[in-house]
């Protein structure tokens, strides 16, 4: 499967969205910064980038980091069964989308608060009654990726660990993959809930923790280009002039994972991972790189 563009993408659910980051890897493995059209980017911004690109003819392999879907627990379904009619992937975004009453540029706050989301949260504190052992507030991808030593995604639902919380810009991450998705038609494939046809350009979720890890065997934070050119070079690849000596994370990792995307995209193992079924494929997704 070729591309003509690998892209990473760092996200966040902050209302303004000033932690949003992006990257791009060509065909020969030069990788470079895309610097947002005004200070920061949007994340509306991001979509309409991306819509343009594949607009142009351009095929590309976009990896955001956040979750793509919630977990589904069989027999129960999303959100510890308050929403029987949503039964996969695209539907949960409609709900969330519809959930964060129009908040500005794909900010989902109010989501977190509507009452068929709010009691599967971790919002504070200690661990909620709700919890349990855990097993039911996590995707059945983040428990492989722990078994194999890719890392330990944390959930979704958890909001209570600030700085590594991921609910909130998964969220707002799934109204701008619907808004995306709308604008690019069928040039456009979510994988793994729909396997890419010829010519379609493909996004999916992504875990830069993964590719720093492959590079340079560690999880801290690439923040200078003396390291990053070590780490690109793992993944045969080099780095732009545009690429300033010193960086903040979000911008490593929008590089890390555009240039890990290119050789990753090369394994079939990365496209049929061990451990993927249709159903989980189409609710619950899949961090592309987990089981390769």
């Amino acid at each position: 499967m070729e591309f003509d563009l690998f892209v990473g993408i760092d996200w966040t659910g902050a209302q303004p969205a000033r932690a949003v980051a992006v990257a791009a890897c060509d065909r020969d493995g030069h990788v470079s910064p895309i610097w947002p059209p005004d200070r920061y980017w949007r994340r509306q911004a991001v979509a309409d980038w991306i819509a343009a690109e594949i607009a142009s003819g351009r095929r590309i392999l976009a990896g955001f980091d956040f979750g793509f879907a919630m977990p589904w627990v069989d027999g129960v379904g999303y959100l510890d069964g308050r929403v029987p009619d949503v039964s996969d992937m695209f539907a949960l975004w409609d709900l969330i989308d519809q959930a964060s009453a129009g908040g500005e540029d794909d900010f989902a706050g109010a989501a977190v608060q509507d009452p068929r989301l709010f009691p599967s949260f971790w919002i504070n504190g200690p661990t909620p009654a709700h919890w349990g052992d855990g097993s039911t507030k996590r995707r059945r991808v983040e428990l492989v990726a722990a078994e194999t030593g890719a890392g330990t995604p944390v959930s979704l639902f958890k909001l209570a660990a600030a700085a590594k919380q991921v609910g909130k810009a998964s969220l707002a991450g799934m109204r701008t993959l619907k808004r995306l998705r709308a604008m690019a038609g069928e040039k456009l494939a979510v994988w793994p809930a729909e396997q890419p046809g010829p010519g379609q350009s493909v996004v999916m979720e992504i875990y830069p923790t993964l590719f720093r890890k492959q590079a340079l065997g560690g999880v801290a934070k690439i923040t200078g280009r003396s390291v990053m050119e070590v780490a690109v070079a793992h993944f045969d690849c080099t780095l732009s002039p545009a690429l300033p000596e010193q960086f903040d994370d979000h911008i490593g990792d929008a590089i890390i994972t555009a240039a890990g995307l290119s050789r990753l995209a090369g394994k079939p193992s990365a496209w049929d991972p061990a451990g993927l079924r249709p159903d989980i494929a189409r609710r619950e997704g899949w961090i592309f790189g987990v089981g390769a």
